[in-house]
């Protein structure tokens, strides 16, 4: 008899966190080496990579086509649109689906529930580059999600005796009780109220003196001041509208959307001056709530704005920027990826 084939190894590949791994934003390159570097690995394994449909918008401007070109062609799986759970629910979803191996260093805390596997030994690897050696992947256990139990508030209920009823006391419900009569003190304060209180005339008609028929002299009422016409109150609360209201102008790498940051000649010599890798001297100018403003000098006398992010601030990365650095230290970076459509470049201390 021949002996019994092995089943054959079949992986989903978690794209968009091995892409991810140890940067602020998705690299194809780095996920197309993990990809190969398992397939070298594994040469009978069949693998289906899965990423999120933010990728091609969160990673660098020249890998955008190329990864449009690898979901066409069925190398890059991405999951519908409106999927619930996002990429994380249709990874596992398909893993689930074909008894398969989730290559991840995610936990999938929010899914542990719904797939118990999970914790089964092998079904999740994990993998991270390092420097001199390349990818090195290992089985994993994921990070179990901790359910947090609330306190649950206890009704207090007593008896009208005092008591604390026992299992098997029945409980009647009883109408609030009337307000108890006022007290000597709360009647004597009612007391002089009255007392204060202006005493209204009898309503039936009573014979005056000839002093009291008398007419009394009106007190003389002061005019109330005119208040301006409506047509005056618009035209000064137009005026105070079309006035704009002095806003101190931020720092060039902190406004949002997608305008371009740093004018475009300025860009270019700074592409040319420096590559991908290269070491970069900078000035800190600003702080964002995830990074730092790097300023770089370059010839005559321009400047470009660049960005450092909190996660390529250090190992482990820091809380804030402002722990490791100050405004208007000098210090050196490592240029590590350019968006051309915003023009602005990313940078990671050295």
């Amino acid at each position: 008899m021949s002996p019994a084939k092995s089943p054959r190894l079949r992986v989903v590949v978690d794209g968009s966190n091995l892409a991810t791994e140890g940067r602020s934003t998705p690299s194809l390159t780095q996920l197309d080496e993990a990809v190969s570097a398992f397939s070298e690995e594994n040469p009978s394994a069949e693998i289906i990579v899965v990423a999120d449909a933010t990728f091609e918008h969160r990673a660098a401007a020249h890998e955008r086509a190329i990864f449009n070109d690898a979901v066409l062609a069925g190398e890059i799986v991405t999951p519908p649109a409106g999927a619930v759970g996002r990429g994380d629910a249709f990874i596992l979803k398909i893993a689930d689906r074909i008894d398969g191996v989730v290559l991840s260093n995610d936990s999938f805390q929010e899914f542990q529930d719904e797939y118990p596997w999970l914790f089964d030994v092998g079904r999740l690897i994990g993998g991270k580059p390092v420097r001199g050696v390349g990818w090195v992947f290992t089985p994993r256990l994921p990070v179990r999600n901790v359910k947090v139990t609330r306190p649950v508030k206890k009704l207090a209920v007593t008896l009208p005796s005092g008591a604390k009823p026992t299992i098997g006391t029945t409980l009647t419900p009883v109408k609030a009780a009337k307000k108890a009569p006022p007290t000597k003190k709360t009647a004597a304060k009612a007391d002089l109220a009255a007392e204060k209180l202006p005493v209204k005339a009898p309503s039936k008609a009573v014979k005056k003196s000839p002093k009291a028929a008398e007419p009394t002299k009106k007190a003389p009422v002061k005019k109330a001041l005119k208040a301006p016409p409506r047509k005056t109150v618009k035209r000064a609360t137009k005026a105070a509208l079309s006035e704009p209201a002095p806003v101190a102008a931020p720092a060039v790498a902190l406004r949002r959307g997608r305008h371009p940051v740093n004018p475009e000649s300025d860009f270019t010599l700074f592409m040319s001056t420096y590559r991908v890798g290269s070491r970069v001297p900078g000035e800190v100018t600003a702080f964002t709530s995830h990074g730092a403003v790097i300023t770089v000098r370059l010839k005559g006398e321009k400047e470009v704005e660049c960005y450092a992010p909190t996660t390529s601030l250090g190992t482990p990365p820091p809380a804030r920027a402002r722990d490791v650095l100050k405004r208007g230290d000098q210090r050196n970076f490592r240029l590590v990826a350019v968006d051309s459509e915003r023009r602005i470049a990313e940078l990671a201390l050295l």
